[in-house]
């Protein structure tokens, strides 16, 4: 077998629905020599037979890993980083659409500039029956010199996780973080896991490296119907990993999020989840309009922006202004 130096990805749970369709995907990319590695993280399912039954008609190397425990996306994609052995990774979600381009174009780039650690691409959406639906992400800088500014600014670094990223530097800053946060459920370290990763990453452009983009469309990101939970969570996250960045750059010890969050104030918090409602309460319009309730959505939409304007600005902007 040739040395191949990328592992392709799929942390798995319960995805019988689609994980076909995705495998279908992987095996119509236009690079085929890399690792497939399927992680399936206690599936209750019968995602585990589909899969094996798909390369007993489709022959390919492929590896399975069943795990004994139950952990979480963010804990998957850390027994990932470990246990491949490849200098690359490149993760797919079990219930997306790669196109055929996707892991050349990606693995091409990477491999073209040594300074490059992470390279991502643009996404669109479809929903749960495939078709394509308003939005997308088209986030990330596209040149060298963009993200060294961006960078040392001290900004989030927002990106897809559907990138190629180089496995020993992410480790290198500690890789997808699954220490430090509460028991239980919602488990906040699957929330913005690849912002963090992505702004820990950037601490090594004083070395020289940099995450970019590839500018196009060569992923297909599935979005469920309705609405998700709260947004309280993803702002927290956000919050805490923002002020690791300012901490790290510092020389100041990192806070857990068990730390972080005990060191919020009332009136802070109390700020937070108001930005919390009002992201939730545009999501609810968003959806409203969907479904032919126009005015209630109209009505939630500026309800939100009077809310809060900035966010309601953010979020126009990147999804109305960059629709491809």
């Amino acid at each position: 077998m040739k040395n191949m130096d990328l592992t392709v990805a799929i942390c798995m749970y319960n995805a019988e629905k689609y994980v076909k369709e995705t495998l279908q995907c992987l095996l119509d990319q236009t690079k085929q020599d890399f690792k497939l590695l399927i992680v399936n993280d206690c599936s209750t399912d019968n995602s585990v037979e589909i899969v094996k039954t798909f390369f007993n008609e489709h022959p390919r190397q492929y590896e399975i890993v069943n795990l004994k425990v139950n952990g979480g996306l963010c804990a998957g994609r850390r027994f990932v980083e470990v246990y491949a052995k490849t200098k690359y990774l490149l993760f797919v979600d079990a219930d997306d659409r790669p196109l055929p381009e996707f892991v050349e174009k990606l693995y091409d780039k990477i491999t073209s500039d040594s300074q490059l650690m992470a390279v991502g691409c643009y996404l669109e959406y479809i929903n749960i029956y495939g078709e394509s639906v308003p939005g997308g992400i088209f986030l990330g800088e596209k040149d060298k010199n963009s993200f060294y500014e961006k960078a040392k600014r001290e900004k989030l670094i927002f990106m897809a996780s559907t990138s190629i990223y180089n496995r020993e530097l992410a480790l290198s800053v500690g890789g997808h973080n699954t220490i430090g946060f509460p028991d239980g459920k919602p488990r906040y370290q699957d929330l913005c896991e690849d912002l963090d990763l992505w702004t820990r990453m950037s601490d090594l452009y004083t070395q020289g490296y940099a995450i970019i983009v590839v500018p196009e469309i060569l992923y297909q990101y599935r979005k469920g119907e309705g609405m998700s939970t709260s947004s309280f969570g993803m702002i927290l996250r956000m919050r805490h990993i923002k002020t690791n960045l300012k901490r790290r750059r510092r020389g100041q010890k990192e806070l857990s999020f068990v730390e972080f969050r005990e060191q919020l104030g009332e009136s802070e918090l109390k700020k937070l989840e108001r930005e919390a409602v009002s992201a939730d309460m545009l999501r609810k319009g968003y959806y409203d309009i969907r479904n032919g309730r126009l005015l209630s959505g109209i009505r939630t939409i500026i309800g939100s922006a009077l809310m809060n304007p900035s966010y309601f600005v953010s979020k126009f902007k990147h999804n109305f202004l960059k629709f491809k």
